[in-house]
Formats: C-alpha cells, structure tokens, sequence
C-alpha cells in the first residue's frame, strides 16, 4: 500500500474514531473489514447465481456450498474487524472475539464435509443441526465481544469528553473575562486621553472662560444717605368703606367716576384737570423709578 493509501487510513481512523491511532493495530482492523466484505459479496454473487442452475446439475450446491462458507466467515469476520479497530484498555473482547471466530471457523469446516449430502437429509446421516449450534455457540460469543467493545468506546469517550468540555468551557469563560477587561481599560484610556484635551470638569460642565463684571460706584458714594433713612411715606386712607371699594374699583378698571358737567366750559374744564392729574401721576412714577434705581445700586 502506498504512502498516500496508509495516510488515508489513518486519517479515517481519526476522523471516525477520534484516538491515537497504532498503525499495526488499524492495519489489522481494516484488513479483516475489507476481507469480510469481499466474502460478503461472494456469498450474495453466488447465491443469486445458483437460483437460475436446474436442481438436478451438481453445480448448483457447489455454488451453495460456497455461498454458505463466505457468508458463514464474512458475518463474524466483519464484527471482529470492529472489536480490533476500536481502542479498548481490556483484552477479554478481543480474546473473546478471536475464540468466537475459531469456533465458527470450526462449524464452517464440518459443513464443508457435510454438505449437501449430510445436510439437511434423513435423521440417521444429517448433521446440520450439530453444525449449526455449535456454528451459533461462536457467533454468539463474537457477538458480544463487538457490543462490549463498543458500549466500553463509548463510555471511555463520555468519560474523556466530560472534562476536556469542562475545561474548554473554564478556558473560554477565563478568556472572555479577560477579554472584558482589556477592553474596559482600554475605554478608560481613550476617555482620559479624550477629556485631556477639552475643557470639561469632571462634574459634566464645560469651562467657559467669562469676565465678571465689577460696578464702579464712587459717583454715587457722596450722596446724602441719610434723606433715605429719615424718608416718611405718606399714606392716603379713605374715610370708609364705600371709598375703599370705590378705589379698588378704579384699580380693576371697572366702574368708573365721570364727570358730566352741564355745559361745554365744565366739560373742558374737567378734562383739564384731568390731564393735570395724569401728568402730576407721571412725574411721580418718574420719580420713583428713579429712587428705585439709586436704592438697587446700594441694596
């Protein structure tokens, strides 16, 4: 077998088996798997050939009898094949398997000498029942060689998987934490190189840069304080309760008092000293205003 033949094998054996492979050991397997397939193929060809040969040619049992010893080596050939192939910390399958297959070897070569006049005739010359249990005594035992094999496989690679899992998923879960962290430092870096060049406080607040405004008043400090402290306010109280609410009627601008004279002169004169009244009202707000202002500045 080639170089190239020998890789693909052992790459199968990984693939399929997932252990380290012994090439002698997978060799063997593969060798018996192939073998048993072939006298598989055998046994069906000859099978299906012997069904169009008349049953008095002797040819037809000849291709029978070798149909019978093919398939009568393939089948347990083949569950051998997977008891070698599969990695196992205990001999007793295999050693199992091997006895298993020489007691079928056994019952293949007593039907040989058996067949087809010994077979399957009058009770006194028949041997087939003989044959066959000692035939199903091997298989049997090959049987469970492969299924101990393969129920041991699996519990080894649950066995191996468990941890292995666990420790891939200890490994990832560090890894993502670190991960984490690298990225969260390296946020932190790039918000203090960003806040190192703008004029932001760490309360949030830009810094603006404002130019406080300082009130020069030496004008006004000669001014004679004291006509403030002694001013007298004059309170104007009407002389009952009819005057009150005729005051806080003209505040709400509702009922007002009008004056209706007789004749044009008393008209005229009324507006006058109407307009006499809101001029005197207006230079007074004035004066106020302005009594107002000087007090803000010292207040």
């Amino acid at each position: 077998m080639s170089s190239d033949g020998q890789n693909t094998l052992i790459a199968l054996y990984r693939r399929y088996v997932d252990a380290d492979p012994d090439e002698t050991t997978v060799y063997a397997g593969f060798a018996l798997f192939f073998t048993a397939i072939g006298l598989l193929a055998v046994a069906l060809a000859a099978v299906v050939w012997s069904g169009g040969i008349p049953p008095e040619n002797i040819f037809k049992y000849e291709l029978r009898e070798v149909a019978g010893v093919t398939g009568a080596l393939g089948i347990p050939l083949l569950l051998v094949s997977v008891v070698v192939l599969l990695p196992s910390q205990y001999r007793f399958p295999t050693v199992l398997a091997g006895a298993g297959l020489l007691v079928c070897a056994v019952a293949v070569v007593q039907f040989v000498g058996a067949y087809p006049h010994n077979w399957n005739v009058s009770a006194s010359a028949d041997q087939s029942g003989r044959i066959v249990g000692i035939y199903s005594l091997g298989a049997v035992a090959v049987v469970a060689a492969s299924g101990t094999s393969l129920v041991g496989f699996q519990l080894a690679r649950a066995r191996t998987s468990g941890p292995a899992a666990t420790g891939s998923d200890a490994a990832a879960d560090a890894t993502d934490e670190e991960d984490e962290e690298a990225v969260s430092a390296q946020v932190r870096r790039d918000m203090d190189e960003a806040l190192s060049n703008t004029e932001l406080s760490w309360g949030g607040v830009r810094k603006t840069e404002t130019t406080r405004l300082k009130l020069d008043t030496s004008a006004v400090d000669d001014v004679d304080r004291a006509s403030f402290e002694n001013a007298k306010v004059t309170e104007t109280r009407g002389g009952g309760v009819d005057d009150a609410v005729a005051g806080l009627q003209g505040l709400r601008g509702g009922k007002k008092d009008t004056a209706v004279g007789d004749s044009t002169d008393d008209q005229a004169a009324a507006l006058a000293e109407l307009r006499k009244q809101q001029q005197a009202e207006a230079e007074r707000e004035d004066s106020e205003g302005v009594v107002d202002r000087i007090r803000g500045l010292f207040s």
